[in-house]
């Protein structure tokens, strides 16, 4: 189809400028106080189509208001692909488990998303948010560029956060932990 062949490279394209650029920046030059729930809300409704088409419900483990010190828009840039990626790999009519809680020691927000998908090969773990490495969605049946997972590891790397994946028996979970503001 012509129309998603379109869509898919200007996506790519999309990706690739933001990775470049994100990879450019030695560092955040305008950190603010960042309240990460209610950006996880605002990127959840930029997504509420998607997410009732798919039949998708929420179900928030934990909702902490403690802001984060960094950039709202390029947090908001790796929410959202954090999210497209669980969509793609969610089965229908799932439940997507959110939460954004604070840690004391260090003190840091922990934001984590857990589908219920088949989740990723033990071997592949490690190599998620590699440029280019992707696995096969499940849903589609096509392959990722893999940019998405690297965007967001870049905006958490500049952030001085660190990012993780679990295996959540059945599904993945990401987890962001973030420096608090």
């Amino acid at each position: 189809n012509e129309a998603f062949a379109y869509a898919w490279h200007k996506r790519l394209v999309e990706q690739m400028l933001a990775l470049s650029q994100l990879e450019s920046l030695r560092g955040l030059p305008d950190q603010q106080p960042v309240p990460l729930l209610a950006l996880t809300e605002q990127v959840l409704g930029q997504h509420a189509a998607r997410l009732e088409q798919r039949g998708l419900r929420l179900h928030w483990l934990q909702r902490d208001g403690t802001p984060v010190a960094g950039d709202a828009q390029r947090l908001a840039l790796a929410l959202s692909n954090l999210l497209v990626n669980a969509m793609a790999w969610a089965p229908p009519n799932s439940v997507l488990d959110l939460c954004v809680q604070p840690l004391t020691a260090p003190p840091r927000l922990r934001w984590s998303l857990r589908d219920r998908g088949p989740g990723v090969p033990d071997y592949a773990l490690p190599q998620l948010g590699q440029r280019f490495f992707s696995t096969t969605e499940p849903v589609s049946g096509r392959k990722g560029s893999g940019l998405g997972l690297a965007i967001v590891r870049q905006v958490v790397a500049l952030h001085g956060g660190q990012l993780r994946f679990e295996p959540a028996q059945p599904g993945l979970r990401v987890v962001i932990e973030l420096p608090l503001a």
